[in-house]
């Protein structure tokens, strides 16, 4: 179930195996990933294929003031197959309120607006660091408009 762009929806999103960089990144463009990108491969021993599986996360306290400037930590989300030299967690199955933008991070706070809004609202409270992953990134096209974003955050009633 693809969420069709700008449009809020709240579903559950499956489980995933991650590797989390806790770290405190300002993004003014994607290129300012490369660092972090480098710092989840450098210990690999076979090529991890990135696209659409680095993301950048805020954490719950900062969600809740509205701070959506600054990212708290990168993750990456491995695939069953990958063998990833590293630590990697689970995180369970969850809902989330989930929102796609054409775009990326310079013009994700609008959007992390719109969904704590929509949070709040609907009478539900926010339940864990947001997951932010650009779909398609500069891999794929180097043609900023075709860039499409997602961003979810966990909730609960």
């Amino acid at each position: 179930a693809h969420s069709t762009l700008d449009e809020i929806q709240v579903r559950e999103v499956p489980k995933s195996r991650v590797h989390i960089i806790q770290d405190s990144l300002k993004l003014d463009s994607y290129l300012d990933l490369e660092y972090a990108i480098r710092k989840l491969d450098e210990n690999q021993t076979e090529p991890l294929f990135f696209l659409g599986k680095v993301g950048v996360g805020i954490s719950k306290e900062k969600l809740e003031h509205g701070e959506f400037s600054r990212y708290d930590q990168v993750f990456l989300i491995l695939d069953d197959e990958d063998d990833y030299q590293g630590e990697t967690e689970q995180i369970p199955a969850r809902t989330c309120a989930v929102i796609r933008f054409r775009g990326s991070h310079p013009e994700a706070p609008e959007y992390y607006r719109k969904l704590t809004d929509h949070i709040t609202r609907n009478g539900f409270t926010i339940n864990g660091a947001s997951q932010e992953i650009t779909l398609i990134d500069d891999g794929l096209t180097s043609d900023s408009e075709k860039f499409v974003t997602e961003i979810r955050i966990p909730v609960k009633k």
